[in-house]
């Protein structure tokens, strides 16, 4: 099993989904998506009499920005950075109340907010995509804080982060060691 913490608002995260899913699909693994709100770094400004700390962290968060649009650029995805800015904690309560596997209904709303850009937040929206992906909620009420809370002493910081046989993964780098490792027995 692969349990893969996600944002919706997140561009690594999207940039992410395909990969996990052929990841998935490749090695007959699950996936169970959980919501894990990404807290979004504000691009650091030069100052004067900036520290080597503070160059380091705005020259490195700017260098990110560039990498996620270059990835989609390859892709021939038209990406509006101002995506990752909305909140997308109703979405992501969605997620968490759903049963059955969502790996159609997370991919299919990460298109709908970065390349439709949709209000995956609209209820009316999220009801449409649920039944349409032959879903049904729980019913539960859900604590996204509750499970972020779970989720960091697990160790978690950041999305996408994925999780394998107790083995942590953060980022979309480590996707070919993830495939690795369930290649060679992992979790099926």
């Amino acid at each position: 099993m692969i349990t893969a913490y996600i944002d919706f608002k997140s561009l690594d995260c999207f940039l992410a989904i395909s990969s996990i899913l052929e990841l998935a699909d490749d090695c007959e693994t699950p996936v169970s998506w959980q919501p894990y709100r990404r807290k979004e770094r504000a691009l650091p400004t030069q100052v004067a009499n900036e520290s080597v700390t503070q160059t380091h962290h705005r020259v490195r968060a700017a260098s990110e920005r560039r990498l996620q649009r270059h990835y989609a650029r390859l892709r021939g995805l038209d990406i509006d950075p101002s995506r990752g800015q909305i909140d997308t904690s109703a979405a992501l309560g969605w997620l968490a109340s759903l049963e059955g596997d969502t790996s159609s209904f997370v991919s299919r709303l990460f298109t709908a907010h970065w390349i439709d850009r949709t209000d995956i937040n609209d209820p009316t929206f999220l009801q449409e995509l649920t039944t349409q992906c032959g879903l049904r909620r729980t019913g539960d009420a859900v604590d996204l804080r509750s499970i972020e809370r779970k989720a960091e002493e697990k160790g978690l910081f950041d999305a996408p982060t994925f999780f394998i046989e107790g083995q942590m993964f953060t980022g979309r780098a480590h996707i070919p060691l993830m495939r690795q490792l369930l290649a060679d027995g992992g979790d099926r």
